[in-house]
């Protein structure tokens, strides 16, 4: 899935910017968010600096995006768009009205909190330099996003959390769960703030995370196993870390 940058058609010097989708979901079967595209917020260079919003659409005909099977290393490519040389200080993704999650083949309407628009905020700042090319990566963080309103029946609504990786600045915490039908939510905890992901169907997981000592939370969102919890795991900025593998103890 792609993102296509609205242009101008002039020959001035441009930056390439990609953004690429990656996700942390709940334990529901699967999550499906309609996206319409991005707005990028630049303050554009120039003999006068100018502040220019530049509209980066996703050009499928189904804006339906199956966000959670974007786990353990799989990524979507929302978008490529040229972009003139200057700072990105802000970002919107627009997002559309049909948005569900699957459980126990049963499909749930997950419509957005009653007091947010369809333009969620994202935050970001990157100086963009002509000639040079650019990986964003966006977190759609599901396990924050998703609200249950009631379990008796089941309704939810979305809040959606997008965080912003930025390129060459982060590091991979790569594991795996033993227990393959489970699905644990996992999260990467340090200075009272948490990221989370999922484990996709042969157990495995991975995190993208800025350079730091991180504590890692598995629940195993099934009452049979005890949570597990990592303490102390150091990620280093550019560089890739494997966990030893995962087993949830039984309750007794």
């Amino acid at each position: 899935m792609s993102f296509v940058a609205c242009s101008s058609g002039d020959e001035s010097p441009k930056a390439l910017l990609n953004l690429v989708l990656v996700d942390a979901p709940p334990a529901y079967d699967s999550v499906f968010v309609e996206i319409l595209g991005v707005d990028v917020l630049m303050n554009v260079e120039g003999r006068d600096t100018e502040q220019q919003s530049f509209f980066i659409s996703y050009e499928l005909g189904d804006k339906r995006v199956r966000v959670s099977d974007l786990v353990a290393g799989e990524v979507l490519l929302l978008g490529r768009g040229t972009l003139p040389p200057g700072q990105i200080i802000r970002m919107e993704m627009r997002l559309g009205n049909n948005h569900s999650l699957w459980q126990n083949e049963k499909s749930y309407p997950i419509p957005l909190s009653s007091d947010l628009d369809s333009f969620v905020p994202i935050n970001a700042e990157l100086n963009l330099e002509a000639g040079l090319s650019y990986d964003l990566i966006l977190d759609f963080d599901l396990e924050k996003s998703i609200r249950t309103i009631s379990s008796e029946p089941f309704s939810f609504e979305l809040d959606p959390k997008i965080e912003t990786i930025y390129p060459g600045q982060f590091g991979e915490l790569k594991g795996s769960i033993t227990q393959t039908s489970l699905k644990p939510a996992i999260f990467a905890i340090r200075n009272g703030d948490s990221t989370s992901t999922h484990s996709n169907s042969s157990g495995s997981f991975l995190f993208r995370l800025p350079e730091g000592i991180y504590d890692i939370y598995l629940d195993p969102k099934d009452d049979a196993f005890l949570a597990d919890t990592l303490m102390g795991i150091e990620v280093l900025n550019r560089e890739s870390l494997t966990l030893d593998r995962v087993s949830f103890r039984p309750k007794p």
